[in-house]
């Protein structure tokens, strides 16, 4: 199965670095989604924003009020993408290195074409079966690798009991 099959694009949001962090959150809010690509004039893929970087951003102790900060200050600027013609397997492969949930699909000039996400894939996995996604016992880049990777990242990061 190809990622432009089940990509999220119709109803995709996005924002440029310099939206204000309020419009972002109220995008994703609007959206039900929890990120947003973060784009040129071109829609060229320039990082992502996501609730927690909202939410991290919001606890920080700044001068600067809310107004006046933007999406750009906070994004994530090393993305990695990945095209709508590229297979599942590679989406799998570049969530597991990278333990994140999400993957902006850009086409040959890195402009933005939609978002692929964890939650979109283990939503087509059960409604379709290994057929679409991958076997869980196959030795290659499958949906359970991934989910195991990105939930050790979560792990690794909750504070340990006093």
């Amino acid at each position: 199965m190809k990622v432009k099959e089940i990509m999220t694009a119709n109803a995709l949001k996005y924002c440029t670095p310099e939206t204000n962090i309020h419009n972002a959150a109220q995008s994703m809010r609007e959206a039900n989604c929890g990120a947003l690509p973060v784009v040129d004039r071109n829609k060229r893929v320039l990082g992502i924003v996501t609730d927690r970087d909202i939410c991290l951003s919001l606890a920080q102790n700044t001068n600067k009020a809310i107004e006046h900060r933007t999406v750009g200050e906070i994004m994530t600027r090393d993305v990695k993408t990945i095209r709508g013609t590229e297979d599942v397997s590679e989406a799998y492969r570049k969530m597991r290195e990278r333990k994140i949930g999400r993957l902006p699909v850009v086409d040959e000039q890195g402009s933005l074409e939609g978002i692929v996400s964890l939650n979109k894939l283990l939503n087509v996995s059960v409604e379709k079966g290994k057929e679409a996604v991958g076997d869980v016992h196959a030795a290659g880049e499958n949906l359970m690798k991934t989910l195991q990777a990105v939930s050790k990242r979560r792990e690794a990061k909750l504070p340990s009991a006093l």
